[in-house]
C-alpha cells in the first residue's frame, strides 16, 4: 500500500512538471510568432550604461594629515 501511494505521488509530480514545461513552451512560442512582441523584446534587452568617470583623489593638506594620524 505504501509503495502505491508513493507511486501515485510521483506520477502526480511528473504530471505537474510536464504541464508547467508545456505552459512555458507555449508562452515562448507565442512571443516568437508575434513580430511586435519580438521587436519589444529586442528593445528591452538594450541597456544603456552610463559613462564611468574616474575620480581624482582629493589632496590632503599637510595639517589635515597630521590630525588623522
Amino acid at each position: 500500500m505504501n509503495t502505491e501511494m508513493l507511486y501515485d505521488a510521483v506520477q502526480a509530480e511528473v504530471a505537474y512538471r510536464t504541464e508547467e514545461l508545456r505552459k512555458a513552451a507555449r508562452r515562448d512560442r507565442i512571443g516568437r510568432s508575434n513580430p511586435v512582441a519580438r521587436f519589444l523584446r529586442a528593445r528591452r534587452s538594450e541597456v544603456e550604461v552610463p559613462e564611468q568617470r574616474r575620480r581624482e583623489p582629493a589632496r590632503v593638506s599637510a595639517s589635515a594629515a597630521k590630525i588623522t594620524r
